[in-house]
């Protein structure tokens, strides 16, 4: 999957032309330190998992953006493969957008948010990738709003803070523990 030459420029590693495209659009010329670091780890076959910690705005979300989207099928527009869990709806949106920005020419892409307010009660989630919030991500597989079964990329942005935060760490465990160990095979990001 990995080109033998080092990650020093997007274009050297195997990657859809649709997400190359959206990378050079958000102006992403070559990976920061992270993403030259991670995107090799994070791409391999078979997938590994992956706790990366670095500073804001050294490209962190666009590796896992980046990885989601080169992981999931696009023939099952309607399935939830991927879920990113953020620690508040405002940065669950702001990765809502990066996934959008990047995957903007990737064909038949779906995205939705897990957020409070964003699904209606009775309403399935009918996406390839889920970005949301703890609490209401599991409300939602609780009430079978949301199939988890297939997931193929599960991704705990800023784990650390929910970790602190009063309660969060446990609802995010809970999260994972809803979703069945071998939908993940093994592809999980931390």
């Amino acid at each position: 999957m990995i080109s033998p030459i080092s990650l020093r420029d997007f274009t050297n590693f195997y990657s859809s032309p649709e997400i190359l495209k959206g990378l050079l659009a958000m102006n992403f010329r070559k990976p920061s330190k992270i993403q030259e670091k991670a995107l090799p780890l994070l791409l391999r076959d078979p997938p590994t998992n992956m706790i990366a910690q670095s500073q804001s705005g050294t490209g962190k979300t666009a590796a896992f953006v980046i990885t989601i989207l080169s992981r999931i099928d696009y023939t099952k527009p309607t399935q939830p493969q991927a879920l990113v869990v953020a620690p508040s709806r405002e940065l669950a949106r702001q990765i809502e957008g990066v996934i959008r920005s990047i995957g903007q020419f990737v064909n038949g892409l779906t995205i939705q948010a897990a957020v409070p307010g964003s699904v209606e009660r009775g309403a399935k989630i009918q996406a390839m990738v889920v970005v949301g919030t703890p609490g209401t991500v599991m409300d939602l597989i609780k009430r079978r709003q949301f199939d988890a079964s297939n997931m193929k990329v599960l991704c705990l942005d800023e784990a650390d803070n929910m970790l602190d935060q009063q309660g969060l760490g446990d609802q995010c465990a809970r999260v994972k523990a809803s979703v069945p160990p071998q939908a993940f095979k093994r592809d999980v990001l931390t």
